[in-house]
């Protein structure tokens, strides 16, 4: 089973061994783990602008999506007290082609716990995140695996991810996929 990778590692500096540490965890549960920039990113040296260059990046990651069985998505907030929101387009996109939805963070507090009073409504609902990311995952018959990585470590402990490999290997498994 090929497994979507999906999250802001590919932000970090650090974001290729991160990816290979990730794919070589998938490979101990028998998944192939495909990281975003496995992408052949060669078609944007023929770009001049900046916004084809992002637009070719987008279909190169939904190329990428389609060709995957699954997705396990990196929740954990980024810059700010939410997911990153290129991760929560990509939990939608493959809800919406019907395929699973697994999902962990680094960060265990509830979304409301993590928003500040603005005078709007907070979702009261004690989820990690908006209940539209949230909600894939839990149709999918798992849960959003939430692991305290200790401080200093939120953007680079794997202890979560490993979990979360773990569950979608055993439910996977358990629906004959």
């Amino acid at each position: 089973m090929r497994v979507y990778l999906s999250g802001p590692d590919v932000f970090f500096p650090n974001a290729i061994e991160i990816g290979q540490a990730k794919k070589e965890i998938c490979a101990r549960f028998g998944l192939e783990g495909v990281y975003p920039l496995d992408a052949d990113f060669s078609i944007l040296l023929e770009m001049k602008a900046p916004a084809d260059m992002g637009y070719a990046s987008f279909r190169l990651m939904v190329e990428l999506m389609d060709g995957c069985d699954l997705v396990i998505a990196n929740m954990t907030p980024f810059r700010g007290p939410s997911m990153d929101v290129g991760t929560a387009v990509e939990i939608g996109y493959m809800h919406g082609r019907g395929k699973p939805v697994f999902g962990y963070t680094n960060v265990v507090a509830d979304y409301a716990d993590r928003v500040a009073p603005d005078g709007f409504t907070i979702e009261p609902f004690g989820l990690i995140d908006n209940c539209m990311v949230e909600g894939p995952v839990h149709e999918t018959g798992a849960l959003v695996i939430r692991h305290a990585a200790p401080a200093g470590e939120v953007y680079t402990c794997l202890d979560g991810f490993t979990e979360c490999v773990r569950q979608a290997a055993r439910l996977m498994s358990i629906r004959g996929r």
